[in-house]
């Protein structure tokens, strides 16, 4: 109140004095004496005309000279503040307008040549003589004005007077309030003052008796406050650091010019790195000059314009130590897991090389004459076998996903074939049981979907196996159901067998745990296959759970993420029918290996299908064998002494002989995917699992050795379009099959033009054709070539015809689906 009653009063008192000091002025006076002194010099300048019309040789300077002096004159009258205040009084403005009219024709006449000026005189002095009269009223009105301001500014003078006065009283009034609420003020300010200092002992008390060094610092880095803390991990005492510029006593020197520069720009664009970035781990330097790792944390605290940058630091040298310590202790832990997975691996090349044998034998041995007790005792040498492999299988797949390795590449895969197939694969084995199997497709139109397909079906084999071994002449449901539109699949395999009790159920997916509690003696296992399950539908991205009474049965569910397909490409799959013999009459074969009974059952498969076989015991003995004669195939064992399979085909390689290039399928006992992956890259064509199955080698021999369409099973064709999208992913595979669309298109196109088959369409077809061969497009890829090697026109129109019927029959397909 008081300063708005003073900022009123000012103002009126400066108005006061305005008016005192406007009306202590003469301004009449000097009206008079200004339109005196423009009257005179009119007189002098016409005074000047006449004196320039008697003497003709004048040269009229002395008139100019008038002329400029009663110009200034005007300029100076029309210019007067006084005058201006006169553009309301139309008669004072005639006056102006016929004064400047005067000046404005009168002023060129006077620049211009004196002839021009001569003749022009005694029209200037006609026209003065109408101006002296003119500019004699313009006085008098001037002065009539003057009066009325005069006695409008003594009014105006009265009442601000009579305000000031009121202003004042009422200044006088706010004062004495003024004064009582000051008083009100100073009592409240003292007791804000207490608080104030009862806070800051308390923040004192909390900044001396923190664990963590507590610096305050200016904008200068000036250190204002060192707490306790900070004395003890920094070695200096608080009565040598106030004041002293912080950087130089705790900052590292390699650090110090990164201080300095952060806190400079800082200052000068307010941009933060550090301040406010929550907990930092950088270095700091204590007294003796030894430099220790800190986690600190600034604040910036403003208050009356003042910043400070509050700075919590605390030592982590014993942190530090601690986590070098966990994580040398995770490293060897992960060490020993690697050495673990190395062992296992060795373990299984150890295992199922003599699992090899036994297995090969008995596939041998089995296509003899034998009477029923031989054939019972090999039967139970082959089941045996089979379970200590499949025991093998279950360990180093736990081992594999326990030491993290990834799932191989998502591919396309039709979900319901594949129920089905892992079903009707253990058919038998149910029957053993008397159990029942059966699907429930509970959506329909379960087509193409995208996924892990090998590990889906080992989980269902492990699923659905579980439940036949622990059921008896009951049955077991296979259920599989899309949930929504975001393609979450569930699938669920329940049975009415022996179940398992609430306490159990828990420790069910642990590993090498059974819970055979009905059928002790007949089940046997490792207790792993619920583990790898589990482990595997993790990895998928999804889940499983069980719900189970004991005694009377148990349902496993698997959920997870299958994305849907359209049927890839315009693959035609036809059913797979039976292997028919591979007849390899007049080729010959070299088989290579450390290991002699997988020698001896590689050359009796061999010999079965035609083959001239020859052995080489090492990779050295392979060399030998390859220089010195032409062989059609070789089998190379992958781990063997001295030099292994990838070294031994390198060197193949490198031979001086037209068949150094020579085909070549690698045989081992690893099943890394990531081992294949190495094996595969170093330029063998295929490569064969032990222990070695028969149909298996069959079908590969037939795809490497490039045998006739119609020795290669219809099966092979579906494998060679997986393996090249488990290799390439089905981006790449569709992508592959459009250009390949694309360019049959674009063939038929340029047969169209003149020539009818160019040296770059016949280029065109042959590429096509190797593209069509790889994609298993077999009809393709026999067109193609005969589009390639055709020699007349009549051969090559019935080419192009036959050509352009597949494309429409092609292009239909995809519509339709």
């Amino acid at each position: 109140m008081i300063v708005i009653s003073v900022a009123f009063i000012a103002p009126l008192g400066r108005t006061v004095v305005t008016d005192l000091a406007s009306l202590s002025r003469a301004e009449n006076d000097d009206i008079s004496w200004n339109v005196a002194q423009v009257e005179i010099e009119l007189l002098r300048m016409q005074n000047a005309a006449y004196v320039a019309m008697s003497d003709l040789q004048t040269d009229f300077s002395s008139f100019r000279q008038r002329y400029d002096i009663f110009y200034s004159r005007m300029s100076t009258l029309s210019q007067n503040a006084f005058y201006r205040s006169l553009e309301d009084d139309s008669r004072a403005q005639d006056l102006f307008t016929s004064a400047r009219d005067f000046l404005a024709t009168v002023t060129p006449v006077v620049d211009g040549p004196d002839d021009r000026l001569r003749a022009r005189l005694p029209l200037i002095q006609t026209q003065i003589d109408v101006l002296r009269p003119m500019l004699r009223q313009l006085a008098l009105i001037g002065l009539e004005h003057s009066v009325n301001q005069a006695s409008a500014r003594r009014d105006k003078l009265t009442s601000t007077l009579i305000r000031l006065a009121v202003a004042s009283l009422s200044l006088v009034l706010v004062l004495v309030v003024g004064f009582v609420i000051l008083q009100k003020l100073i009592r409240a300010r003292e007791h804000i003052l207490n608080e104030n200092l009862v806070m800051r002992s308390r923040f004192e008390a909390v900044v001396s008796s923190s664990l963590n060094a507590v610096l305050v610092v200016d904008v200068h880095g000036k250190i204002i406050e060192f707490n306790g803390s900070a004395e003890t991990i920094f070695g200096y005492s608080r009565d040598k650091v106030i004041g002293e510029e912080m950087a130089e006593l705790i900052v590292p020197e390699h650090l110090r010019e990164m201080h300095h520069l952060g806190m400079q720009r800082f200052l000068d664009t307010g941009e933060k790195k550090v301040i406010g970035a929550g907990r930092v781990r950088l270095e700091a330097m204590r007294k003796s000059g030894e430099v220790f790792p800190v986690e600190l944390s600034i604040s910036l605290a403003e208050a009356g314009g003042v910043r400070v940058f509050v700075s919590y630091l605390r030592d982590i040298t014993q942190e530090l130590k601690s986590e070098d310590e966990l994580r040398n202790a995770r490293d060897k832990a992960q060490a020993g897991e690697k050495a673990k997975s190395e062992l296992l691996t060795v373990m299984s090349h150890e295992m199922r090389t003599p699992l090899n044998g036994i297995l090969g034998s008995l596939e041998l041995i089995d296509q003899t004459a034998m009477d029923a007790r031989q054939k019972r005792h090999l039967n139970s040498i082959a089941v045996s076998g089979e379970l200590l492999l499949s025991h093998v299988n279950d360990v180093l797949d736990l081992s594999s996903l326990t030491a993290g390795n990834g799932l191989p590449e998502q591919t396309l895969f039709d979900l319901k074939g594949v129920v089905q197939n892992v079903v009707d694969s253990l058919l038998a084995s149910a029957a053993q049981n008397d159990n029942s199997l059966q699907i429930n497709f509970l959506t329909p139109n379960l087509h193409t979907v995208q996924g892990h397909k090998s590990a889906l079906q080992q989980c269902l084999v492990n699923l659905v196996g579980n439940a036949i071994k622990f059921t008896k002449n009951g049955t077991i449901t296979i259920e599989v159901e899309r949930l929504s539109q975001d393609d979450v699949f569930e699938i669920r395999v329940s049975d009415n067998g022996a179940g398992i009790s609430s306490e159990n159920l828990p420790r069910v997916f642990e590993e090498f745990v059974t819970l055979d509690a009905t059928y002790t003696r007949e089940n046997t296992g490792t207790g792993l296959g619920l583990a790898i399950t589990r482990r595997l539908v993790e990895a998928m991205g999804g889940e499983i759970s069980v719900d189970s009474v004991l005694g009377e049965g148990s349902m496993f569910t698997v959920r997870l993420t299958l994305l849907s397909a359209s049927p890839i490409g315009n693959l035609r799959r036809p059913q797979p029918e039976n292997s028919p013999a591979v007849n390899a009459d007049g080729l010959r074969a070299l088989i290579v290996d450390d290991n002699e009974i997988n020698r001896l059952i590689l050359v009796d498969i061999l010999q079965d299908m035609k083959f001239d076989v020859v052995e080489a015991a090492d990779g050295y003995d392979a060399i030998k064998r390859v220089t010195a004669g032409y062989f059609d195939v070789v089998f190379l064992d992958i781990s063997m002494p001295g030099i292994d399979g990838i070294e031994t085909l390198n060197r193949i390689r490198q031979l001086d002989v037209t068949w150094r290039d020579l085909p070549a399928i690698g045989v081992t006992a690893h099943v890394s995917p990531s081992d294949h992956d190495v094996i595969l890259k170093a330029d063998f064509s295929d490569l064969l699992l032990k222990p070695v199955d028969v149909p298996r080698l069959q079908k590969r021999l037939a795809m490497v050795l490039g045998l006739k369409s119609d020795t290669v099973p219809a099966a092979d064709i579906d494998d060679q379009v997986h393996d090249f999208i488990r290799r390439f992913g089905p981006v790449k595979y569709d992508q592959s099959v459009l250009e390949l669309k694309q360019g049959v298109t674009k063939l038929l196109h340029d047969f169209d033009q003149p020539p009818l088959l160019s040296p770059e369409m016949k280029q065109c077809a042959h590429k096509l054709a190797g593209t069509a061969a790889i994609l298993g497009e077999t009809e393709l890829h026999h067109v193609l070539q005969e589009i390639e090697a055709c020699k007349n026109i009549e051969g090559l129109i019935e080419c192009f015809n036959t050509l352009r019927a597949q494309n429409t029959t092609v292009d239909k397909a995809d519509h339709g689906s």
